[in-house]
């Protein structure tokens, strides 16, 4: 019994940990190349750019060009891992 208690305490203080982390600290792993700037493990959040934004996403996440600056207005695209496209739009965020 003591065992199981240990385990699901530890298991709670590392659920603690992970959740308790800033979202700053979360960063996409790879090179992602946008516009020609190449941005090597780029940060989790939005990023303006001039239209049309041309994205190389050597990451392993999904990046999303919205239509106005400050990540505003729809979706234009959504460029995952391993994908190369270009898309009409102001700014882009990280996921």
């Amino acid at each position: 019994m003591n065992r199981l208690v240990s385990t699901v305490g530890t298991l709670a203080a590392a659920v603690l940990l992970a959740v308790s982390l800033p979202a700053s600290a979360y960063a996409a792993t790879g090179w992602l190349i946008v516009n020609g700037v190449p941005h090597r493990n780029p940060q989790r959040g939005c990023y303006g750019a001039s239209s049309p934004i041309a994205v190389d996403n050597f990451t392993n996440a999904t990046v999303l060009v919205h239509a106005a600056s400050d990540c505003q207005g729809p979706v234009t695209a959504a460029i995952g891992p391993s994908e190369i496209d270009t898309a009409f739009g102001n700014s882009y965020f990280v996921l």
